[in-house]
């Protein structure tokens, strides 16, 4: 019998190397050479640029806010124990390769005749160790393995597509409170030389040289400037708050640190991109879909496995007796030790329907791998034109504000002269405050527009994720 067991397990190791189903290969996808809406000279090796980008901007308080969203952020949190899981749950798929042991007792009160001494019916006692092992002869065992592999790979970029996220929104409303803090001053510099021409629009009319239409009319625009202090402030507040939470802090946390306006940060003078098969290697999204893919594919394998025979190796050592003294002391052993092959003649086909859901499943993975892509290419384009088209609105609404900033001293000049109506003052200070809100709105947009091109190019989680392994 132990004859027999070794051969059969020589043969089943001998033969284990086969495994079914097919290998995975990453696919081949077609990637432009260059960015269509971007200059030559940017496509340029931008790993250095993208590792930390959001110093780019030279802004210690940016930097400072993003590196401690990445260490105390409750989303990253999450996405760390996601990963914890998956490899947890590898583990568990890669225990079923090795032999299985379960130490285990019985007493047993036997259903034969009493002791005529005693009247007690004989008890059996037990103590036995159970093994097993079943021995992946066709790689079913390997192949759920192989996915569990990719799992974890799976969460590791979505850890990182959360970090990208993470950086990304830090940054964005981190300018945006910046630029709503300047929009305020603007609203609040433009409201006090509105106060100014009333204050001067009453004296006038006071000696006869304006009329009460006039100050009417002063009056009507400084109220309507200071109409637009409430909105603007709670867009202040709420941003303070959001970058809070990201911080894995309570909203009110930040309102002393950054009540201060500051300037918006802005963007470096060149800005290297890199070329679009960059992205293959640099956004979470499409490593993650790549991933997916690599499992579903080993999935195919381990439901092809099911089509095949199953050998399993079974033994059991262990002592028994009637007398809990001879089991102590070892006596009456026992052990038995044998191959088992179980083989699904007849499954219903349960089997064939699983390795056809596979498949598809598969093929649902290829097509969102390349519909990712397709995402990814769409995100960079469309990020470099608005990052582009922004700064030369930012261009004209500077040349605006210069103008109207003009028109309006020398409005208030001729006026004071008698030479223009009032109305033309007013026209010329209500364009200025315009151009001012969009001078600002739009510098906005070109900083924010360029955290969205560096997002969309896949930079920063390198650096991030150093800060996230250290802490964990």
């Amino acid at each position: 019998m132990y004859g027999f067991s070794i051969r059969f397990l020589t043969i089943a190791v001998l033969v284990a190397g086969c495994t079914v189903g097919p290998d995975y290969t990453p696919p081949d996808l077609a990637v432009p050479e260059s960015w269509s809406a971007a200059a030559a000279e940017t496509q340029r090796d931008a790993s250095a640029e993208l590792v930390a980008w959001w110093e780019r901007f030279g802004d210690p308080r940016l930097t400072s806010l993003v590196e401690r969203a990445v260490r105390g952020n409750l989303d990253l949190r999450q996405a760390q124990a996601r990963v914890d899981d998956a490899r947890a749950r590898r583990g568990v798929s890669s225990a079923q390769l090795w032999p299985m042991a379960d130490l285990g007792g019985l007493a047993n009160t036997s259903s034969g005749a009493a002791n005529p001494a005693t009247g007690n019916r004989p008890t059996l006692f037990i103590a036995a160790l159970d093994a097993f092992w079943e021995i992946d002869v066709f790689g079913g065992l390997r192949r759920s393995v192989e996915a569990a592999d990719a799992d974890v790979e799976v969460s590791i970029e979505a850890r990182r597509a959360v970090i990208l996220a993470l950086t990304g929104s830090v940054a964005a409303t981190y300018i945006e409170l910046r630029g709503l803090q300047g929009r305020i001053d603007a609203v609040r510099g433009n409201l006090a030389a509105q106060r100014e021409t009333g204050d001067l629009t009453r004296a006038q009319r006071d000696v006869g040289l304006a009329s009460d239409l006039d100050v009417e009319r002063a009056r009507a625009l400084v109220a309507a400037t200071a109409a637009a202090l409430p909105t603007l402030e709670t867009a202040r507040s709420a941003a303070t708050y959001r970058i809070a939470v990201l911080l894995g802090e309570p909203p009110a946390a930040l309102e002393g640190e950054l009540s201060d306006a500051g300037a918006i940060p802005s963007a470096p003078a060149e800005v290297l991109i890199g070329v679009p098969a960059d992205l293959l290697r640099r956004r979470p999204d499409l490593s993650r879909a790549e991933r997916e893919l690599a499992a579903a594919t080993a999935r195919i394998g381990e439901a092809t496995a099911d089509l095949y025979p199953r050998f399993t190796l079974t033994g059991s050592v262990g002592l028994r007796s009637e007398d809990v003294k001879d089991l102590l002391e070892g006596r009456y052993n026992f052990a038995s030790i044998g191959p088992n092959v179980t083989w699904p003649v007849f499954a219903g086909g349960r089997i064939l329907a699983n390795i056809d859901a596979q498949n598809a499943r598969q093929q649902e993975r290829l097509a969102n791998y390349q519909q990712t892509l397709l995402l990814a290419l769409e995100d960079v384009e469309t990020a470099l034109v608005r990052y582009a088209r922004e700064q030369i609105r930012r261009a004209a609404l500077r040349e605006a504000v210069d103008a109207n900033r003009e028109a309006a001293i020398l409005a208030r000049r001729l006026h004071a002269n008698g030479l223009i109506e009032f109305l033309d003052v007013l026209d010329a200070e209500r364009s200025l405050l315009e151009s001012e809100d969009r001078l600002v709105a739009s510098e906005t947009a070109v900083s924010t527009s360029l955290v969205s091109l560096y997002v969309a190019l896949g930079g920063g989680w390198e650096r991030a994720e150093s800060m996230v392994l250290a802490t964990s």
